[in-house]
């Protein structure tokens, strides 16, 4: 199994935290979590991992992390995922898409994660909101994945559906916890009490 993390430029890292946290603060947390994630794949041992992205650190990063890196040709999500997947050689029989930042996933999860996949098509890791925060596809090249979409696993389950393949929702909560909103980074507790709440720090200069 290839684990694909993907990872988009840190400097647009939660953009949806900015009415809380300063861009660096944001990019630290995204680093945080992103290091969380990749050590539960590394302990988790299913195959290789690597790093889908376009920002410019990520080399370095991927090394740091251990991981292998690939050019997501700096597209939008979907379409970079599938092309670095494209770069994988030789294709992998079975991808697994994993979100990075999961701050409450442990190794155990994706162990479950990964066998609760069926032998042929679909895995959906459920968010909490309904929204998809993993995927695993075998064939890998049988199903492109569609995050972003609201409720994205009932429309990867959909899509599954039509196009003939098995498919399988998963419930975990390290998996369903991703961090997009402050309702979400208090549930998690990645970012300290005393921040929550307030607008970023003032610039300096």
């Amino acid at each position: 199994m290839q684990i694909i993390i993907g990872l988009k430029r840190l400097d647009v890292a939660k953009r949806r935290l900015a009415a809380h946290l300063a861009p660096d603060q944001r990019r630290q947390l995204m680093l945080t979590m992103l290091r969380a994630v990749a050590s539960s794949a590394h302990q988790a041992d299913l195959g290789p991992i690597a790093l889908a992205t376009s920002e410019p650190t990520g080399a370095a990063l991927a090394d740091e992390l251990q991981l292998a890196v690939l050019s997501d040709g700096d597209l939008p999500w979907n379409q970079g995922l599938v092309h670095a997947l494209g770069q994988v050689v030789p294709p992998p029989r079975t991808v697994m898409y994993l979100a990075g930042d999961l701050p409450l996933l442990t190794a155990a999860e994706l162990a479950e994660f990964a066998a609760a996949a069926p032998p042929v098509g679909v895995c959906i890791a459920r968010a909490r909101d309904g929204g998809t925060n993993a995927l695993v596809v075998t064939p890998s090249d049988a199903f492109h994945p569609l995050f972003g979409h609201p409720r994205s696993s009932e429309v990867h389950r959909d899509s599954a559906r039509q196009l003939g393949l098995p498919c399988r929702v998963i419930d975990l909560r390290g998996l369903a916890l991703d961090v997009d909103t402050i309702e979400d980074a208090r549930d998690a507790d990645v970012i300290p009490a005393q921040l929550i709440g307030r607008g970023p720090a003032p610039a300096r200069g």
